[in-house]
């Protein structure tokens, strides 16, 4: 077997082992899904396109050389304690997120109010939480999964929640920004097949952050992704509603 085909057939492993998609590689990578898989069929992939997978799944070139790869548990959400760790500590939180978006060390401590101690303090910590393993060198491998997210009513969303005025203090009018508020009435089966669809274009959106990886960090402004759908009518609105029960929001958990 040459080298390219060893490798090849040893990244489709690593993949099998995170399950990981034709479909998810051909969406981080900005090409068909009929181009990935010719790719692995025809063992047809250059050096640069095989790095570019490697860092989307976030393995070594050099664990391509194991037969079998390392079976890796990867954590969809933190527990609450976690959570409400990152609420008292904002920049591990911050740093958290930075990880996240595959920000590198030298763009973390220029653009962070960070010295390099508390880094690495941070990092360890991260560590600790189960949220990376931290490799020789500061270097590190996420252990959350591409669908992790923060735990509904818990700590994180409650403090979003307080940041919602800042937050819709903007036009969107910017590049890449959008914001649309529309009021409908749909069957619940409606309504759940479009709840699915949103939580596809969220995922689009974290799948986007390894394809786009490479890039400079100021050529990759943040971009905070909103989406939020529920029953409700305006408070301004409500006293003219007949229906008591469309007119009476649910509450949620505080």
């Amino acid at each position: 077997m040459n080298t390219r085909r060893f490798l090849i057939e040893s990244l489709r492993s690593h993949l099998k082992a995170q399950q990981i998609t034709y479909k998810d590689i051909a969406q981080s990578l900005d090409v068909s899904e009929q181009t990935v898989k010719r790719m692995f069929v025809q063992q047809d992939c250059t050096l640069e396109r095989l790095e570019q997978i490697c860092d989307m799944v976030q393995i070594d070139m050099r664990d391509l050389l194991r037969s079998s790869p390392r079976p890796r548990k990867l954590i969809q959400h933190l527990s609450l304690r976690q959570e409400e760790q990152l609420v008292q500590n904002k920049k591990l939180l911050m740093l958290a997120i930075c990880t996240m978006s595959l920000w590198t060390e030298p763009d973390i401590l220029q653009n962070l109010r960070l010295s390099r101690s508390e880094y690495e303090d941070l990092l360890r910590q991260l560590d600790n939480m189960g949220f990376l393993d931290l490799q020789g060198g500061n270097r590190f491998r996420l252990r959350v999964a591409r669908d992790f997210s923060w735990i509904i009513g818990g700590p994180i969303m409650r403090m979003a929640k307080d940041m919602a005025d800042d937050y819709f203090d903007h036009r969107f009018d910017g590049e890449g920004e959008v914001l649309r508020i529309i009021n409908v009435r749909l069957a619940p089966q409606s309504a759940q097949k479009l709840k699915v669809r949103l939580e596809q274009v969220a995922q689009e959106y974290a799948d986007q952050v390894p394809a786009d990886a490479d890039l400079p960090l100021h050529q990759r402004p943040p971009l905070s992704l909103c989406i939020a759908a529920r029953r409700w009518v305006p408070g301004p609105l409500r006293e003219f509603m007949a229906d008591p029960i469309a007119a009476k929001p649910k509450t949620g958990t505080k």
